[in-house]
């Protein structure tokens, strides 16, 4: 039974962090852009929740719902302004690209101290998921994590449909496939890129709504999660979404096995240092993307 609750537990970190991953995984893979304020998109996406609830204290039932569009919207715009502020006039320098979205996030995280404090925030849950799921007298699975697995796997999905059936989609996959080309069939590959990092902070900013149901919100919210989303990536392969899903799932799970036994620091050490050795092996991650030219 135990090892049962470690594949629950592992399933639901798995889905935070893909998630946290499937934003950064598409911005990557179309614009070749290390994005280090991904977390702060989180970050942005959790407050945003806090801020709903505290402006409708008698919906909190309705809270989350709320949350998921306005999240999204707001970490989204942010997102835009980046790209079109900052990021497209670094384009093909990505050391100062990756400068640059650092110091981002540190001005974030001051803005975010400044109109909130430093003080982690608590947002309530709503009643329906409060309790668990009893399977036997031994084996119980908390709401909480059941609805966050089956919510990253629906905008898992919804984002693949996008991707793959609309023509967003279409000049995204074109995008990051020959950018050359796609120019010169008259795609705005500039828009593109704007569109895509909008997406991508987007997303970030739902799993962010999501992450205010596990922990406390905070400046530094998204900090913790930022590294393991660039792990998921690598791990998967760049720009492919379904290496993406078995790479989070597969990162979440290992690390819910070897933490009872060695603690979260040396699990963490030990996947990051297995982790090494596959990219050894295989350089381009589980799903290597084809046919990417050169950004």
């Amino acid at each position: 039974m135990k090892q049962r609750e470690n594949v629950f537990f592992g399933l639901s970190l798995g889905s935070v962090l893909l998630l946290s991953a499937i934003g950064l995984a598409i911005t990557f893979g179309v614009m070749g852009v290390i994005n280090m304020a991904h977390g702060e998109m989180m970050m942005l996406g959790a407050y945003t929740t806090y801020v709903i609830q505290q402006t409708f204290p008698n919906l909190i039932e309705y809270s989350l719902l709320m949350a998921i569009p306005a999240a999204f919207l707001v970490s989204g715009f942010v997102g835009v302004l980046i790209e079109r502020g900052v990021i497209r006039f670094l384009k093909g320098r990505p050391l100062e690209t990756l400068l640059a979205t650092f110091g981002i996030s540190l001005i974030l995280q001051q803005l975010v101290r400044t109109i909130f404090s430093p003080l982690n925030r608590q947002v309530s849950a709503p009643e329906w998921m409060s309790g668990s799921l009893e399977i036997n007298p031994i084996l119980s699975l908390t709401y909480n994590r059941l609805y966050i697995i089956m919510f990253s796997l629906m905008v898992f999905f919804a984002l693949l449909m996008i991707l793959k059936k609309s023509s967003l989609g279409l000049h995204v996959r074109a995008v990051s496939q020959n950018r050359d080309m796609a120019r010169a069939l008259s795609i705005k590959s500039s828009w593109v890129d704007a569109i895509t990092f909008g997406l991508g902070s987007g997303i970030a900013g739902i799993a962010g709504v999501v992450l205010s149901q596990l922990t406390n919100v905070g400046p530094n919210l998204g900090q913790a999660y930022i590294i393991d989303s660039f792990l998921v990536v690598v791990f998967g392969g760049v720009g492919n979404l379904w290496g993406t899903l078995v790479a989070a799932m597969t990162l979440g799970t290992f690390n819910k096995f070897l933490e009872p036994s060695m603690g979260p620091v040396l699990a963490n050490i030990i996947v990051l240092v297995g982790l090494v050795l596959f990219i050894q092996k295989r350089p381009k991650g589980l799903f290597p993307q084809k046919g990417r030219s050169p950004q």
